[in-house]
């Protein structure tokens, strides 16, 4: 059967896991290959400021699996920029570049910041431009109503379901999930979040979910993958 549940960690060169997760002599050029092994997705947020090189895309091909899921957070300038900044084009570029990744491009990660109200007009501008799978993120409670949600709906993409101090929680909603989950998480505090997942995988649905970096993070998204699996 098709994978369902893809989980990482927000980012994946840290050199603070070796001997954690990573061998203590790993060279940081075999890091992502390293992690592949043992996780199946990774949300790289240096995207955000800006976009690699067709090398860098091509090495992240050579590294990883064919099952494996690259989520690039979307370019600031998209959501943090003034009102006159061409977003439509660059929304078409970023979606563009990221073709040679072909089926490991998993959703893009679309944050709005605290800064930008509720606008459904530019949300559809975004996803329509980007022209494939986005999980948006939003950090102003204004806009999680139904009107926003059916724009992402209609989009065939995901809300967020960020769990972070001073984040609103939003509401699952959306073709897919995707869950961003930002805390220090004891075991017994993870288990809700891996009961949830495995209850949207039952559903049929495909489920994204990444732990912000931490020297626990690779521990944690690994018990994450296993529990619907049944796995100890």
């Amino acid at each position: 059967m098709p994978e369902k549940l893809y989980v990482g960690t927000s980012g994946f060169s840290y050199p603070e896991w070796r001997g954690i997760f990573y061998p203590e002599d790993l060279p940081a050029g075999r890091f992502l290959e390293a992690y592949a092994q043992r996780l199946n997705a990774v949300e790289v947020n240096n995207t955000f400021q800006r976009f690699p090189a067709e090398a860098a895309l091509a090495k992240w091909l050579h590294d990883t699996p064919n099952d494996f899921r690259l989520c690039l957070k979307a370019q600031r300038a998209l959501t943090y920029s003034g009102a006159a900044f061409p977003k439509d084009i660059v929304a078409r570029d970023f979606g563009t570049r990221m073709l040679p990744l072909g089926d490991r491009a998993g959703p893009v990660l679309l944050q709005f910041p605290p800064t930008q109200k509720r606008n459904p007009e530019l949300l559809a501008l975004l996803l329509a431009n980007l022209g494939r799978r986005v999980a948006v993120e939003f950090r102003d409670p204004g806009w999680l109503d139904a009107e926003v949600y059916e724009v992402v709906a209609r989009h065939a993409c995901a809300v967020v379901v960020t769990d972070q101090e001073d984040w609103p929680l939003a509401d699952a909603a959306g073709a897919f999930r995707y869950y961003r989950l930002r805390r220090e998480y004891s075991e017994e505090e993870l288990r809700p979040w891996a009961e949830r997942l495995a209850s949207d995988v039952a559903s049929g649905l495909e489920v994204f979910a990444f732990l912000r970096h931490s020297e626990k993070a690779p521990r944690r998204a690994l018990q994450l993958r296993a529990f619907p699996a049944g796995k100890s």
